[in-house]
């Protein structure tokens, strides 16, 4: 082997060891690749913040205006529209007027002294801005950043934004509306016809929108014949309009419009005489104040229309509406209602509106004029067809109205809504599986501490066992109570708020089983929520927001508002809602044990379920035809029992048998994928040959029960064999097991129902009541037959007589 001497080549290569660097120079190393790395990620993160900035801006800057000056200044009523059914064509039924203390005066009909004191004292760029003055709205841009508010930035097209959309929000994100408002209006408008806007419909205290009310007020007279310090005193009102007050502080006011004509004199719009004038009328000044107002208020009082609960229903969602569509107060929304000439293509049905409220008048007369009724029907898209508050006659506009704004406790009725359509939507059950009538051992806590079991059925005792079907036409609290803690409460919740609903529920709701499977909750239900909460049982599992109205177009036929289009939430399956069609149906064709029977309409499929709370305080009946639901509710508004078993059952009867009288027979929709079959009502299971109490059960296939074994006991059956949703055990006895799968522990702590009342107001104006519903014989709660002493009012015209309810073992 041939070895190579190296020495040879050390000439020609430079070999040499590797440099080590100092520790200093790595650290700096590691260091600066380091800050490079954070440079470049608070570079990329500025640049993702300042495009969504940016993109938020132009939001903001392309957010409708809602100011339409030219409507505001022609003062236009809004008309509302109603399909006539006949033709299929909207007629004019009403017009809606403005009632505020607001006269409108053209800017040329104004002494000069007005708009130059105004401008003097608020604005004196205001013919050189573009709608901002930037240096001042630095300077409160600086004043919102350290917590402080005021008009100081604000420009009088700012100010003219900040009145007309009520928009007072302390933020920058409002500041940033309010700017690009004043700049949109600026590139619309003249100035003229801004400052024009500003006089007419800014405040100047004591309730007077503009200048021209504001003269009449202080001194008797129009703004056109004021006097240059006439028109000074009302000017210096409208940035603090208590302090600067003339009727409660005239020392103020003489202090404040003294400023102003120095800072016309200062600006060159008074002459020295023009100014030393008004400075000795200023000194000498006195107002009249209130002489005429009791007199043009019973004028407002006897020109205005009393309008029926619809119209007042509908109002309150339009300014609902309107305010979230233009981003503006519900109080601006309102005026805008009464001044901009909108036109509005209202959903009622006057026939029917006109029949319900007939009824509730009814009511009152037939039973007793104290018991208040309130109602609301909805189609299966959400239109609310007919609407009531009251039993009383209607007395004023925009009055207390029981079917929207009274939080009701809806006791079982809730039933048919939460616990049992989302136990078959979970496939824990099927039509006639086995539901637990047991109670919890640990339900709430007595005065000594102590643990309680329940809750108590409004029937003695407990079944231990009962079908679905039954559950429902016995009402059983326990059952349902038991279902609901299959399902989870936080999952009930959840379905109330986001797919049914539900606006009003605490925070007690929550966690409180008892809430959403007897009804006996914290925040309450509406009257309305409910009707349109039972829309799912005539829909195919749909939830629509329920609506009053079609659409709406400003003066100019642009349509702004529009509900003819509505998306729905899926609440419930197309399956498990005909499912609960066909329990319900049930319920009202074969139920004993409530006053559910008294719903039957000859000729019609009717499906619904009653409910009561403690000491019959509150009577409802919730329901549906293939036309519509309708939810009625009958109490006092300060809570007492009801003395007329079934009442809300009857009425609702009533109403409902009018509204399909003329309209054509047609049937709820079975889906393709429901299949019928008998079942055992013994054991809840299919029917075999030696079966003899059977009915007739709604499956899928994927739900189908096994076949009975034949193995019958009244109040709770050993049943096995079972297949598909059943887990039937022979440890019925023990009370671990159900028939629907699997065992279930309980958490009395999670299961009281003592939730309290609805709170405030609501309570008194609503007749609710803090127990749970058909709590049992003790608490007097109804779904049991009638109550003690009280004759049976019997069936609603018309309808086959069901009896009395069964008085319950």
């Amino acid at each position: 082997m041939r070895k190579t001497d190296i020495s040879k080549y050390t000439d020609k290569i430079d070999v040499q060891p590797p440099k080590n660097q100092s520790g200093a120079k790595k650290v700096l190393s590691v260091i600066g690749r380091a800050l490079l790395t954070i440079v470049l990620v608070l570079v990329i993160a500025g640049i993702i913040v300042g495009i969504s900035i940016g993109a938020y801006v132009i939001k903001i800057a392309n957010e409708p205006t809602g100011i339409d000056l030219n409507a505001r200044s022609l003062n236009l009523s809004s008309f509302i529209y109603v399909e006539n059914s006949k033709t299929g064509d909207f007629e004019e039924y009403q017009k809606l007027y403005g009632t505020e203390n607001r006269i409108w005066v053209n800017l040329k009909d104004m002494p000069k002294a007005m708009p130059e004191a105004i401008v003097a004292i608020e604005d004196k760029r205001f013919y050189e801005h573009n709608g901002v003055d930037w240096f001042r709205t630095g300077s409160a841009i600086l004043s919102l950043m350290t917590g402080r508010d005021n008009y100081g930035g604000s420009t009088l097209t700012q100010q003219l934004v900040k009145n007309i959309t009520d928009d007072s929000e302390v933020s920058l994100t409002r500041k940033l509306r309010e700017i690009f408002r004043a700049l949109n209006i600026e590139r619309e408008y003249s100035k003229d016809d801004i400052i024009e806007a500003y006089l007419n419909v800014v405040n100047f205290g004591n309730n007077c929108q503009g200048v021209e009310s504001a003269a009449q007020l202080y001194f008797d007279k129009s703004i056109s014949e004021c006097t240059v310090a006439e028109c000074a005193a009302i000017a210096g009102i409208t940035q603090n309009p208590s302090r600067w007050n003339p009727l409660l502080y005239p020392e103020n006011n003489k202090e404040r419009r003294e400023t102003v004509l120095d800072q016309m004199y200062e600006q060159g719009k008074l002459t020295k005489a023009e100014f030393n004038t008004a400075m000795e009328e200023s000194a000498n000044m006195t107002f009249v104040g209130f002489n005429n107002s009791d007199e043009s208020e019973n004028e407002d009082e006897e020109n205005t229309k009393i309008q029926n609960w619809y119209i007042d229903q509908m109002y309150w969602d339009l300014c609902r509406d309107l305010a979230k569509y233009y981003d503006i107060s519900e109080d601006a929304a309102s005026l805008k209602l009464y001044s901009e000439g909108l036109k509005i293509y209202c959903a009622m049905d006057t026939e029917a509106q006109e029949m319900m409220e007939k009824e509730a008048l009814k009511s009152a007369v037939d039973y007793d004029y104290d018991l208040q009724t309130a109602m609301t029907m909805v189609g299966y898209d959400g239109r609310v067809i007919a609407t009531v508050g009251s039993s009383r006659e209607k007395e004023g506009n925009l009055e207390w109205d029981r079917a929207s704004h009274s939080k009701l406790q809806p006791g079982s009725s809730i039933k048919a809504i939460i616990p049992y359509p989302m136990a078959i939507d979970k496939d824990i059950y099927c039509y006639s599986s086995l539901a637990k009538d047991q109670p919890i051992e640990k339900w709430k806590v007595d005065g000594y501490g102590n643990f309680i079991a329940g809750p108590p059925n409004s029937y003695n005792g407990y079944h231990r066992f009962m079908t679905v079907p039954e559950a429902l036409s016995w009402s059983s609290n326990a059952a349902a109570v038991q279902t609901l803690e299959l399902v989870g409460i936080n999952d009930a919740y959840e379905q109330a708020v986001n797919n049914l609903g539900f606006k009003n529920l605490g925070e007690a709701d929550k966690t409180n089983v008892g809430s959403l499977s007897l009804g006996g909750m914290e925040g309450g239900v509406t009257v309305r929520e409910m009707a349109a909460a039972m829309q799912y049982v005539g829909n195919n599992g749909l939830f629509y927001e329920p609506y009053t109205y079609y659409y709406v177009t400003d003066q100019n036929d642009k349509v702004i508002l529009d509900n003819r289009n509505n998306l729905p939430n899926e609440a419930y399956t197309p399956e498990t809602a005909y499912k609960m069609n066909r329990l319900l149906k049930y319920n009202v064709m074969t139920s004993t044990h409530t006053a559910s029977s008294y719903a039957q309409i000859q000729g019609w499929d009717i499906a619904g379920k009653t409910g009561t709370t403690d000491y019959d305080r509150d009577l409802w009946f919730v329901g549906a035809s293939p036309y519509c639901t309708l939810a009625c509710w009958m109490g006092y508004d300060q809570p007492d029992s009801v003395n007329y078993y079934g009442l809300s059952t009857i009425v609702w009867q009533k109403v409902m048998a009018n509204y399909l009288k003329n309209k054509q027979y047609k049937e709820f929709t079975m889906p393709d994928t429901i299949v019928t079959a008998t079942y055992c009502k013994g054991s809840g299971l299919l029917a075999a040959s030696y079966c003899t109490d059977t009915a007739t059960g709604y499956y899928t296939e994927d739900d189908m029960p096994a076949y009975c074994n034949g193995v019958h006991t009244a109040g709770g059956l050993v049943a096995d064999g079972a297949t598909g949703a059943y887990n039937p055990s022979a440890a019925y006895d023990s009370g671990e097991t159900y028939a629907g799968g699997g065992s279930s522990s309980y958490s009395g702590a999670d299961s009281g129902i003592n939730s309290g009342a609805a709170s405030g107001a609501d309570s008194a104006a609503s007749g609710v009541d803090s127990g749970s519903s058909d709590s049992g014989p003790a608490s007097g709660s109804s779904d049991s037959g009638p109550a003690s002493g009280t004759p049976d009012p019997g069936p609603a015209s018309g309808t086959p007589d069901p009896g009395p309810a069964n008085d319950t073992p």
